[in-house]
């Protein structure tokens, strides 16, 4: 009797301690397994407590590349942020991707898959740049110059024109300008104004 109460005694304690250990464990999760270029990243931490240290995320790229550590402040056990900027093209190529974190000596990791859905994704720079234009603090000629990054980084793909820039001098109607408002305050999306870009171009409204 006494060696079967030991067997279930040591069975117990390797019991105990999974239980623990694995309570003692941090996790973190994404929204989404397939994110899109234009997605912003959701993740959440689970902490089994709160210590008061700094969280530290790494986003791991598939051929190994980290980003740098970024430090986020835990309060509560669960905890879910999303990422200020979405998922660019110039910033980030597709593939998969690991998120790591580090929190009190634990660490946990979890995968998502970046893909391409066809949508156009404008760098927010160009949006501020929009901004300054629309508020008069830059000039069309500046604007345009923006717009020839775009072009030029196949953010967005303006049809073959037989279109020949008669001045040096770039005039953007003023009309223009009330469609990039709109898109600066968030009220057409990054397609809609890139399709009305792209017809302006095509029709010699606007010649860069």
């Amino acid at each position: 009797m006494y060696k079967y109460g030991l067997i279930f005694g040591v069975i117990m304690l390797f019991s105990i301690q999974a239980i623990f250990a694995q309570e003692s464990e941090i996790s973190i999760s994404t929204s989404q397994e397939t994110y899109y270029y234009g997605d912003f990243l959701t993740f959440t931490i689970d902490v089994p407590e709160i210590t008061g240290e700094l969280a530290t995320l790494y986003i791991i790229d598939e051929a190994g590349k980290s980003s740098s550590p970024i430090p986020l402040g835990i309060e509560l056990q669960t905890t879910t942020l999303t990422s200020p900027f979405p998922f660019e093209s110039q910033v980030y190529p597709l593939g998969k991707y690991t998120l790591k974190i580090e929190y009190s000596g634990s660490q946990s990791t979890t995968e998502f898959n970046l893909e391409d859905s066809g949508r156009v994704v404008i760098p927010l720079w160009i949006k501020d740049v929009g901004k300054m234009w629309t508020g008069g603090a830059i000039s069309d000629e500046t604007f345009a110059t923006a717009i020839e990054y775009l072009i030029n980084n196949d953010i967005i793909v303006i049809p073959a024109t037989n279109q020949e820039q008669q001045s040096d001098q770039i005039s953007i109607p003023s009309w223009v300008k009330t469609n990039a408002e709109w898109w600066t305050q968030g009220l057409i999306t990054d397609d809609d104004f890139a399709k009305g870009l792209q017809f302006l171009i095509k029709i010699g409204v606007i010649v860069v």
